[in-house]
């Protein structure tokens, strides 16, 4: 028989990180950017330029590896890419 545990809402907190609520945040950040991202059908080639990155580091990004990332250079991103969207 399995054991079930409710989860705490953070599943970094769940997995034991020492740095949870930072970690979920960015995930959050993350998340928005691939919904704007999706929202109007923009190539990571496009997001990636007007990011100043390459397409393999956005794709990264997107793809859940930001922990490199602090939240600041996260939000930035997401302005950035907010921005984008709007023309």
């Amino acid at each position: 028989m399995s054991k079930v545990e409710t989860s705490s809402g953070n599943v970094y907190d769940d997995l034991g990180f020492p740095d949870a609520k930072t970690m979920q945040a960015k995930a959050q950040i993350v998340a928005s950017m691939c919904q704007a991202v999706e929202a109007k059908r923009l190539s990571l080639d496009q997001v990636a330029r007007a990011l100043g990155a390459t397409e393999n580091e956005l794709d990264r990004l997107l793809t859940g590896h930001f922990q490199a990332y602090s939240l600041g250079e996260l939000g930035r991103m997401k302005k950035k890419i907010q921005k984008h969207t709007e023309t």
